[in-house]
């Protein structure tokens, strides 16, 4: 035993004179890192195939070699419910992410950690401030409310914007020379195009063989889409700054809702209900010149070989149109044991590198300030996408109020009640206030 003790005593003093010692050349040998402990952390990231993770991770440990990060695919829209189901256990992932929508809710179920100021000064000075103005909120902890004037609400940032989004007039290239400025001149340019014989040889007019000029690629239910209608006509839901929960205040939308019985939809679907025409499918077949989409179609209109371009929202009766912002936010679980880490990591997602990748492998509109955009390799060419940040300067954030979740159902059943049966838009506007009172524990 005495003599391995004494053989273990002369190979640690060798090592530390081969360490600290120089060596035959002069230099020496730090031997520092060899020992240094790395630290782990857990990250849900939709990426199915892991390629774009993959290539952001290898970015991440050129900066920080001694921190592992574990990469699992986690759709956005169901990180949330599955850390609600590890709570407080610290067991789920340490960076995770979610659409605009479910922020309130994130932070209401206590699982986002609040940013630190250093890293809001940062995204302050790069993010796109849509993306910021959804990330940020003013809550109250102990009260659990989003009610700024509550005694202990403090604003902070909840999360990093990753890429930002909206809606846009999709038109075919091939069928369309310019697009009109205005409502009433895009349907009328539909209403001729409805009228003209189908090229299917069939003998029926474009509109028989439900070829619509104008298609949305959800329904005509569906209030995100709708919002640019709805903002010309001055509804905005849940008030001016579109975070008073008191009530949504669905009979601003009355006059919007005639409009859209009136002058939309006999030019989208004739007769037929809200979801009756299948416009995603006649537009990636280079069937129909105009539809509303979005940037998370371009994959299969490009796989489609459509000739398209994107325009700008037109006015409807000289109002401008305001479509909603949303953003794809990460955060950090607030039980997360490497939250130092986890930080990092997240700021990561904000850099020029990993931007230039999100767009490299999912073609997104990165959640930057305009004069940054120019960093990021291929975004200057992308014309759609340049259309879409254009878009975005005069979008309005979506909603991020927990309440939110209560504002869809209720508006698509209102939009649903006018258009295919018939209900007088003043009943409809009344029962779909009535439903969201109810879901939102408002009622009297």
């Amino acid at each position: 035993m005495k003599k391995l003790l004494t053989v273990l005593v002369v190979l640690l003093t060798a090592f530390a004179l081969v360490a600290c010692g120089p060596t035959n050349e002069g230099e020496l040998i730090d031997f520092g890192d060899t020992f240094v402990q790395k630290s782990r952390i857990r990250v849900w990231i939709d990426d199915e195939n892991g390629e774009y993770m993959e290539a952001v991770i290898a970015e991440f440990n050129k900066l920080y070699p001694n921190i592992v990060v574990e990469h699992q695919h986690m759709g956005s829209v169901d990180s949330r419910e599955l850390l609600k189901t590890f709570g407080p256990s610290g067991n789920g992932a340490d960076v995770f992410q979610f659409p605009h929508d479910h922020m309130a809710q994130a932070v209401l179920e206590d699982l986002v950690y609040p940013l630190p100021a250093a890293t809001q000064t940062l995204l302050n000075e790069r993010a796109h401030e849509l993306g910021m103005s959804i990330a940020t909120l003013t809550y109250d902890e102990i009260a659990k409310s989003f009610d700024p004037a509550s005694p202990n609400a403090v604003e902070r940032v909840y999360g990093v914007p990753m890429s930002v989004e909206s809606v846009g007039l999709y038109y075919n290239t091939d069928l369309v020379e310019s697009v009109p400025a205005t409502y009433e001149a895009l349907l009328a340019e539909v209403a001729a195009w409805n009228a003209e014989l189908a090229a299917d040889g069939s003998g029926r007019t474009n509109a028989e063989a439900g070829l619509y000029g104008l298609a949305t690629s959800s329904h005509w239910a569906d209030s995100y889409f709708n919002q640019h209608i709805y903002s010309a006509f001055g509804f905005y839901p849940f008030g001016p700054e579109l975070n008073d929960p008191s009530a949504v205040g669905y009979v601003n939308a009355s006059d919007a809702l005639t409009w859209m019985i009136t002058e939309l939809k006999p030019l989208t679907t004739g007769t037929g209900n809200h979801n009756s025409v299948t416009g995603g499918t006649n537009f990636e077949e280079g069937k129909i010149p105009y539809i509303i989409a979005g940037p998370w179609n371009m994959e299969a209109y490009d796989a489609a070989g459509v000739n398209y371009a994107v325009a700008q929202m037109p006015t409807i009766n000289g109002q401008p149109t305001q479509t909603f912002a949303g953003a794809i936010i990460a955060a950090v679980y607030k039980y997360s044991e490497n939250k130092e880490d986890a930080i990092k990591f997240v700021e990561f997602l904000n850099s020029d590198k990993a931007m230039e990748l999100q767009y490299q492998f999912k073609k997104k509109l990165p959640a930057l300030k305009a004069d940054l955009l120019a960093n990021i390799e291929g975004v200057s060419d992308n014309a759609k996408l340049l259309a879409m940040s254009q878009q975005l300067e005069t979008s309005v954030p979506m909603p991020v109020i927990p309440q939110v979740t209560y504002y869809w159902g209720p508006g698509e059943t209102m939009v649903i009640d006018v258009w295919n049966n018939g209900k007088a838009v003043a009943t409809a506007v009344a029962d779909a206030e009535k439903s969201y009172r109810t879901l939102a524990g408002l009622a009297s």
